[in-house]
């Protein structure tokens, strides 16, 4: 009996040591996940950080890699049109549509774009201005009967795709309210979004900002920056300071130079510090052996105009060489002095 007790109070003891060992082995593994999430999260808040430091100034338009807002109030059939032709990225051919948020991070995204556009205030939540437009549409089963239950088959997204299991629809949430004005009858067939990235459905009347999909490569920024602060602030962002690379890229750098800086002015001499923006060219390292900031060649390519007669690496007395790339809202490449002059800049969204 006493050497049956004994082994039975053995096998408690080491069951409980490894029952130990194991809980202290599983607390360590979840510090070291929450840790590395809290990094993560940290990253991405300053990266947010660093996109609204690079938008500050631009009148009324803010952008993403993922989308573009903007702050003009308009009804839902007015700022479906607009991005319709809101084509930069795509090209002539194709038509732009209003934004797609099927993912926490276009969530994300719109929440921040409303914020810079207009301040959250819990005191009129349901203003016009505490909402923005983005593409999510009933497209089936519109009989106007009121109803809380969301079923995904029912909507389509503006780009056509039909929603995943992501949405973040207010409590009781889409209600699919009717109101008839004037004889006419409206539904709650269309879908906003508020500063806490909450979706609500809608009547299409209503006039709030509106976010359209963004398939460019470019975010440009207004604000006026020596060539190195450019370069930083870019990356802060989680960008990079732009390349240009191609006959294609030149005509889509000219147009959203246009579209978020506005056109050249022609009362202003050509070298005026508006027509031009950074990029990342450069020949910091070597002379006359141009890169970009990722170490990548910068090559001529068919097309390619340099403002006559450069790169001409021109000095002022006692400085320093044209070392960095600037480029004109017509298109032109020029040689510039990184610290002297102090310009707009374009960055370059991941992987494109």
């Amino acid at each position: 009996i006493n050497a049956e007790y004994g082994k039975q109070w053995y096998q408690r003891r080491v069951r409980g040591r490894l029952s130990v060992f194991t809980r202290v082995f599983i607390m360590r593994i979840f510090a070291i996940l929450a840790i590395v999430a809290l990094a993560h999260a940290e990253t991405n808040w300053s990266q947010i950080y660093g996109l609204k430091r690079l938008l500050k100034n631009l009148d009324g338009i803010y952008a993403t890699c993922n989308m573009v807002l903007f702050s003009e109030m308009v009804d839902y059939e007015t700022a479906e049109k607009r991005c319709e032709n809101f084509d930069i990225g795509m090209g002539k051919e194709s038509k732009g549509n209003l934004a797609t948020v099927n993912d926490g991070d276009k969530n994300q995204d719109i929440k921040t774009l409303l914020g810079m556009a207009y301040d959250k205030d819990n005191d009129r939540k349901w203003d016009a201005d505490q909402w923005v437009w983005a593409g999510l549409r009933k497209v089936k089963n519109n009989s106007g009967k009121i109803s809380t239950e969301y079923d995904a088959n029912d909507w389509n997204w503006a780009d056509g795709q039909t929603p995943s299991d992501f949405h973040r629809w207010l409590p009781k949430m889409p209600d699919q309210r009717t109101k008839k004005i004037k004889g006419e009858r409206y539904y709650q067939n269309q879908m906003r979004i508020n500063h806490n990235g909450r979706w609500d459905d809608t009547f299409k009347y209503k006039v709030h900002p509106y976010a359209c999909d963004y398939q460019g490569k470019y975010i440009l920024s207004a604000n006026h920056k020596t060539w190195h602060d450019a370069k930083a602030d870019c990356e802060h962002a989680g960008l990079t300071l732009a390349k240009v690379r191609n006959a294609a890229e030149v005509a889509e750098m000219v147009s959203a130079a246009e579209y978020f800086l506005g056109p050249r002015d022609p009362d202003v001499r050509v070298f005026h510090k508006t027509n031009w923006l950074w990029l990342g060219g450069n020949d910091l390292d070597e002379e006359g052996v141009w890169k970009w900031t990722d170490g990548s060649d910068m090559e001529e390519f068919d097309g390619m105009k340099w403002r006559d007669p450069n790169p001409d690496n021109a000095e002022y007395i006692g400085d320093v060489g044209q070392d960095v790339i600037s480029f004109s809202k017509w298109g032109e490449f020029d040689d510039s002095f990184d610290t002297k002059r102090k310009r707009p800049f374009a960055c370059q969204c991941p992987g494109t």
